[in-house]
C-alpha cells in the first residue's frame, strides 16, 4: 500500500496522505485504528487491518534507547498528590471524613474543645430556664422564696456563660501564641458567642424577675 491514502472517521473524510504522513498523524493521536482507510474513496477498510500504518517500531526503538539505569519515580512515595483510590474504598474514606467532622481533633487545644461544649450546653440550659420563667410568670408573680430551683438554674446559666467566655479568651491567647487550625478558631467563636448570649439574656431575665417580684 504505497498509493496515497484517504482516512475516514464517521462521515469525515481526509486525505490523501502518504505513509509517512499517517505515521505522524498516529503519533499525534489524530489517526487511530478506529479510522477507516481507502485508496479510491469508494471501498473502505478498517485501519486496524494495516498495522504498518502505525509507528509501532518507532515507539519500540525509543523505549529501547532509554538508559537502563534511569531511576523510576515512585509517585506513591515522592509525589505530594494524594493517591488515586479504587472506587470500592471511597465509602470508607467518606466515613472517615464524617467521623473527623463530628469528633474533635485530638490536636486541638483543650480550652477550645471545652468552650465548644460549655457554650452550647449553657445555651440549652438557658432555653430550659426561659421556658420555666415564662410558665411561672403566666401563673403568678415571681416570688424568690417559692422559686429556689429557678434561681439556682439561672445562676448555673451565669456560671456556664462566664466559664465559656473565660475559656474563650484563654483559647484565643493560645491560638495567637501557637498557630492553630481553622476548626479550632471556629470552636472559639461558637463558644464565645454562646457565652455572651447567655450572660446578656440572664441579665435581662433578672430585670424581668425583679419587675415581676416588686412591681
Amino acid at each position: 500500500m504505497t498509493d496515497p491514502l484517504y482516512i475516514r472517521l464517521g462521515l469525515t473524510v481526509r486525505g490523501p496522505y502518504s505513509r509517512t504522513d499517517l505515521h505522524e498523524l498516529a503519533a499525534r493521536g489524530n489517526f487511530s485504528k478506529s479510522h477507516e482507510v481507502s485508496a479510491d474513496k469508494k471501498s473502505w477498510t478498517s485501519a486496524s487491518n494495516y498495522p504498518e500504518l502505525f509507528p509501532v517500531a518507532r515507539r519500540r526503538q525509543a523505549a529501547e534507547g532509554k538508559p537502563q539505569n534511569a531511576e523510576i519515580i515512585d509517585e506513591g512515595k515522592d509525589s505530594k498528590a494524594p493517591p488515586i483510590l479504587p472506587s470500592s474504598e471511597w465509602p470508607a474514606v467518606e466515613a472517615r471524613q464524617l467521623t473527623e467532622d463530628f469528633f474533635p481533633d485530638p490536636n486541638l487545644s483543650k480550652p477550645a474543645i471545652w468552650i465548644a461544649i460549655i457554650g452550647p450546653a449553657g445555651f440549652i440550659l438557658l432555653l430550659v430556664c426561659t421556658a420555666m420563667i415564662v410558665l411561672r410568670l403566666r401563673l403568678s408573680p415571681f416570688k424568690p422564696s417559692e422559686n429556689i430551683g429557678l434561681i439556682i438554674l439561672l445562676c448555673m446559666d451565669i456560671v456556664f456563660g462566664g466559664v465559656a467566655i473565660a475559656l474563650g479568651y484563654f483559647a484565643i491567647r493560645l491560638f495567637h501564641q501557637h498557630a492553630g487550625a481553622i476548626r479550632e478558631r471556629n470552636l472559639i467563636v461558637i463558644g464565645l458567642s454562646c457565652g455572651y448570649t447567655i450572660l446578656i439574656l440572664c441579665l435581662l431575665y433578672f430585670v424581668v424577675l425583679l419587675i415581676s417580684a416588686f412591681g
